[in-house]
């Protein structure tokens, strides 16, 4: 990848990185237009099927039943919106809640430059980071994100989708999966993809029995490293509001929004 060092990252720029962030796994039925992306992915997915409006002008409700409709089309009977201040039309959300939605929760849009120096994430000595490149550490991967995030235990088939997946992105750095380990047991897990030259940051967190012994920043770092390496310019993720968000602003991440998800039950057409 070259670097476009030209770049600026104002405020808009961010926020339309932001808004342009989704993501399709292979095989995975989707309808995308201009004006919107809805998912049906699997159904171990903690959001098996997801809405994403990119801009219309449109009438809200119009818009509304064009992607529901499709989402039943599949068999789903719940679908999850992703919102922000900045969604046109700007009646959508009011439009999805009348509906019956409800917020499921709220995530700071945060992005760091990475033209610059890195900050220092003062990683312990005693934390070990490992890229996910076999079975194992993508267990170990597994185990933290269910432990941070919930979810069910992975089938076989499962896992080696996800081994593919990290697998694919090891010769050219495009993405990346890390696990922190703390007393030889997986503390600490998170992926990043690369869409131009953003560093879109995702999956991140922590098992709850190791909090506070530096596997979230150990793997913040080995990403933001290995990616600036690979050709980013700016670190863009959308942090929990009261979790991981107060944390990344503290290393220096900028806050430039609010992302909402909210989740519509869809009654038979």
């Amino acid at each position: 990848m070259t670097r476009q060092a030209d770049r600026v990252w104002d405020a808009a720029a961010v926020l339309a990185a932001s808004n342009e962030w989704s993501w399709v796994p292979d095989g995975a039925p989707h309808v995308r237009t201009d004006e919107y992306l809805v998912v049906a992915y699997p159904d171990y997915f903690l959001t098996p099927t997801s809405a994403r409006v990119f801009g219309s002008d449109r009438d809200p409700a119009e818009l509304v039943d064009e992607i529901c409709d499709a989402a039943r089309g599949w068999g789903r009977d719940r679908l999850w919106w992703r919102v922000s201040d900045f969604t046109r039309p700007s009646g959508l959300e009011p439009e999805l809640v009348s509906r019956g939605a409800g917020v499921l929760d709220r995530m700071d849009v945060l992005a760091l430059p990475l033209d610059g120096d890195l900050p220092d994430l003062a990683v312990p000595a005693d934390v070990e980071v490992r890229r996910v490149t076999d079975e194992q550490t993508v267990r170990d991967a597994v185990t933290v994100g269910n432990d941070a995030f919930g979810g069910a235990e992975p089938t076989d088939d499962q896992i080696a989708t996800s081994l593919l997946e990290v697998q694919q992105g090891l010769g050219d750095d495009s993405s990346g999966r890390w696990v922190a380990y703390v007393d030889g047991r997986p503390a600490g897990s998170g992926g990043y993809t690369l869409a131009d030259d953003v560093c879109r940051l995702w999956g991140g967190g922590t098992h709850s029995s190791l909090r506070g012994r530096g596997a979230y920043r150990a793997v913040l770092d080995a990403r933001l490293r290995t990616a600036r390496a690979a050709g980013a310019t700016l670190g863009l993720t959308h942090g929990v509001v009261d979790t991981s968000s107060p944390i990344l602003r503290r290393i220096g991440f900028n806050r430039y929004g609010e992302e909402r998800t909210l989740v519509l039950d869809l009654p038979p057409s």
